[in-house]
Parts: structure tokens; C-alpha cells; sequence
């Protein structure tokens, strides 16, 4: 491998993007994000226990968008009231008619402690009910296990605010790619999120390795079409180093080079890295340090790879379905 440039680091806020996202990993923050402002305790996974008989009497309750919420928060592990509306309040007469109806639900489901809220609020104070970060709390955790027959009890722990940051990211892309698709009668066909979409192989030694991409979607040209582009998709926003970016691209060579995604499906997907970061000269400089690193690099195929400014992410991979 060629002697790394360093790649430059920034950070985006909320209040100054519309579209936030942060590169960030699970290891606790000593410092708080500026985007964010940690609330009075809301008490995360406390209060007195839930007996069986009271679980089955909520679970009795929960309509089929309750669940259908329930099991959106648990697949992208944090959302927010924006995109919990986004993604099952879309048949409403006007979106003030669909915030209201959002925000009574979420309260409910709050209440029956199917979703919790983090003491961290994204936006701050002035963003209101909007900003709450949700969560699966007891209820809504024991339902979960109960429906899929699990013994495990998933431990929560509050997130650092890199981590939150990085993970509403995900949930940022995932509805971006779904908003791009409807807008171009196109069909998303599939979008996991990185723990659903994590591939197990093992490497040249035989060491069992994991790849965890940040979301695999596959989309058709138009609903109902047999051609299907898969894609696994990168959220970068400032924060990992060139070594890092290029290591994680190595690890996709090694899982390419195991031909198991080609076994299973006909080919491998496309690696799209979505960077950006606080400054847009920063951001620039980024990703071609990226491309550079990648493009030298004996080991990558830099055909494999798209180096995206994270704002045309989700429409440049919809209108290249036009072209594929």
C-alpha cells in the first residue's frame, strides 16, 4: 500500500445542515456533538416492571403501524420523529395533519413504553418534539424477542453523540434513496441497515471476519422490473482517517474475493462512499484524497468503488439506474 496522505477531518452540525450526518463509531464520546443537547434524564429503560399479563394486554393494543414503528426503530436502532413521520405517516391530507397524527402516537407508544426517548436531543431545545431521538424501550423490547422467539435481552446503553450522530445518518440516506426512488418511479427493492446487512466470510487465513456496511439497498429502474443494481453504501462525515476509509475498502476485497455475494446473488454490489463534512472545501479535498488513495492502491479496484458528495447520494444512484 502507498504511503497514506492524511485525509482531513471535520465535523457537520444539525442546526447547519439539513441533511446531518456523522462518521462515528460505537466507543463512548468524552464530548458532546454541537448538534445535540443532553435533556434532564429521561429515565432510559427504567420505571417499575412489566408484568406478562400487562405486556400481553399492550401488545393487544398495538395496531399494525405500532408495530410496523416498533420494528423500524429496532432495524435502524435510533430514529428520529422526522423520520419515524417519513417513513409511516405519508397518507395524510397535509404534513401538519401528519405531524400532529406523529407526534400522538409516538407519545402513546412512549407512554405504554414501546419507545423511549434519549436524554440527548438532536436540534436543540427550539426543535421541540421533533428533535426526541426514539428507541426501543422494555415493552417494546420484549415484544420484539417474543415475535422472534429470542432469549437474549438486548442492553441498552445511551449512545455518545458521534455515534447517534452517525447512526440518524444511516436512517438520513435510507429515506433520502426512498424519497429519490418515488420521485423517478423507481422501485427500492430491498435497504438494510448495517446490522441487517452485515456479511459473514472468512479471510485468506480462515479467520472468521465481518462486513459491516453502513446500509445494502437494491433498487429497479421501475416498479416490478427484473434488473435489480445492488449497492453498499458508506456514510463518511469527516471523522475516520484515509487509513481507515481505505482499510474498510480492503475489507470489501476480501469479502469480493471470497465469491460468496456472486454465489448467492450474481454479482457484487457497488461500493458507494457518501462523504461530506462541515466545511465543503474540507469535504472536497476528502474525497479526493479518497479516490487518490484507492486508485494507487494495488489491491482495490477502483471501478468497484463511487466517491458521492453525500447531499447527491441518493439521487445520483437512482438516476444511474436509468443508464445501467
Amino acid at each position: 500500500m502507498s504511503e497514506a496522505v492524511p485525509l482531513p477531518t471535520d465535523y457537520p452540525t444539525e442546526s447547519n445542515r439539513e441533511q446531518t450526518n456523522t462518521q462515528a463509531s460505537d466507543k463512548k464520546d468524552a464530548t458532546g456533538a454541537t448538534n445535540t443537547v443532553v435533556l434532564p434524564s429521561t429515565g432510559s429503560h427504567t420505571g417499575p416492571r412489566i408484568s406478562n399479563r400487562r405486556l400481553a394486554d399492550i401488545r393487544a393494543s398495538l395496531s399494525d403501524r405500532d408495530l410496523a414503528i416498533l420494528a423500524s426503530v429496532e432495524r435502524y436502532r435510533f430514529l428520529s420523529a422526522r423520520h419515524l413521520q417519513a417513513l409511516h405517516f405519508t397518507d395524510h391530507a397535509s404534513t401538519e395533519s401528519a405531524s400532529r397524527t406523529c407526534r400522538r402516537v409516538l407519545s402513546r407508544l412512549r407512554g405504554l413504553r414501546i419507545l423511549g426517548v434519549l436524554d440527548r436531543r438532536i436540534g436543540g431545545i427550539r426543535a421541540g418534539s421533533e428533535g426526541l431521538v426514539y428507541y426501543v424501550d422494555t415493552a417494546g423490547e420484549r415484544i420484539q424477542r417474543d415475535s422472534t422467539h429470542s432469549r437474549t435481552r438486548r442492553r441498552f446503553d445511551e449512545p455518545s453523540a458521534r455515534f447517534l450522530d452517525h447512526t440518524l445518518a444511516i436512517a438520513d440516506m435510507a429515506i433520502a434513496v426512498m424519497d429519490a426512488a418515488k420521485a423517478h418511479d423507481a422501485e427500492v427493492v430491498k435497504i438494510d441497515p448495517e446490522h441487517h446487512a452485515t456479511r459473514t466470510y472468512q479471510d485468506g487465513y480462515g479467520v472468521p471476519q465481518a462486513l459491516r456496511p453502513d446500509l445494502y439497498i437494491e433498487m429497479a429502474a421501475s416498479v416490478g422490473d427484473d434488473e435489480v443494481s445492488a449497492f453498499f453504501v458508506e456514510v463518511d462525515l469527516g471523522h475516520e482517517s484515509l487509513p481507515t476509509l481505505v482499510g474498510k475498502s480492503l475489507a470489501y476485497e476480501d469479502y469480493r474475493a471470497t465469491g460468496s455475494e456472486q454465489r448467492q446473488y450474481g454479482g457484487f454490489p457497488q461500493v458507494i462512499w457518501a462523504m461530506d463534512a462541515y466545511r465543503q472545501t474540507t469535504a472536497l479535498r476528502r474525497r479526493k484524497a479518497l479516490g487518490d488513495a484507492i486508485e494507487r492502491n494495488n489491491r482495490t479496484a477502483a471501478s468497484l468503488y463511487r466517491i458521492l458528495a453525500l447531499p447527491d447520494t441518493a439521487a445520483a444512484l437512482v438516476q444511474g439506474l436509468r443508464h445501467d
